[in-house]
């Protein structure tokens, strides 16, 4: 749920960006359905064969909220795709800092 909790809690706090791994959005008996995400930046990284949160949801959110996307080769955990994972974040930091 810590995808979930950043992003409700982003539209109080107001980061610079916003890092969404596998973030279970839009799952049914969650009091917010569909949280804004108040960041800067907002990126999200999902596996495409994650059986906890589909895939599915996570690119709703990104194109309700033009959000950068990378969906990689793995499943809930992104476990397999470390070095992947840690690129991204890394140029995620990278344009934080920029900005």
């Amino acid at each position: 749920m810590g995808g979930y909790v950043s992003t409700v809690c982003s539209e109080a706090l107001k980061p610079t960006g916003l890092f969404l791994m596998a973030p279970a959005l839009y799952l049914p008996g969650y009091r917010t359905q569909d949280p804004s995400p108040c960041a800067g930046r907002t990126s999200v990284v999902h596996g495409w064969n994650d059986d906890v949160v589909p895939v599915e949801h996570s690119i709703r959110f990104a194109r309700r909220y033009r959000a950068a996307l990378h969906i990689l080769d793995a499943d809930h955990r992104l476990n397999s795709t470390l070095a992947s994972l840690c690129m991204i974040f890394s140029n995620f930091l990278d344009e934080i800092a920029a900005s």
